[in-house]
């Protein structure tokens, strides 16, 4: 077992929602980008390299990297669900200005309200209709 293997602590999943909003919004080049930042998540919380900060009932990653940051800031939302050591990506969007409105903000706490509610129930965000 390699010794990197130890440390993964979380699975990262999108939401369908998020992968095909993601597939509109993002270049090839940009996909691949935010996808490897993304990964990184695995080991959260101990990722200091990433920027991630509270934001609603989820957390706020901030995807930067000169491939990425052409056109805004990139926002990845993310609502950790401890129980099954799975951080689900619920929403991704660009930033004109470096800050996250307050729509933005109720659209987050929404897909995670609609997330937990699912995982409570026992259901699975890929079976479920969106």
């Amino acid at each position: 077992m390699s010794p990197l293997r130890a440390e993964i602590r979380y699975r990262v999943l999108p939401l369908p929602r998020v992968q095909r909003e993601a597939k509109k919004l993002l270049t090839t080049q940009q996909l691949v980008e935010g996808i490897t930042l993304a990964k990184r998540l695995r080991f959260y919380p101990d990722v200091p390299d990433l920027k991630i900060e509270p934001c609603g009932d989820g957390m706020e990653l901030r995807l930067e990297s000169k491939a990425l940051n052409q056109q805004g800031w990139l926002r990845a939302m993310f609502y950790t669900h401890d129980r099954s050591k799975t951080i689900y990506i619920v929403d991704l969007f660009w930033k004109k200005t470096n800050k996250v409105s307050v729509a933005d903000l109720h659209r987050i706490n929404h897909r995670i309200r609609q997330l937990k509610c699912l995982l409570s129930a026992g259901g699975h965000p890929w079976k479920s209709a969106e």
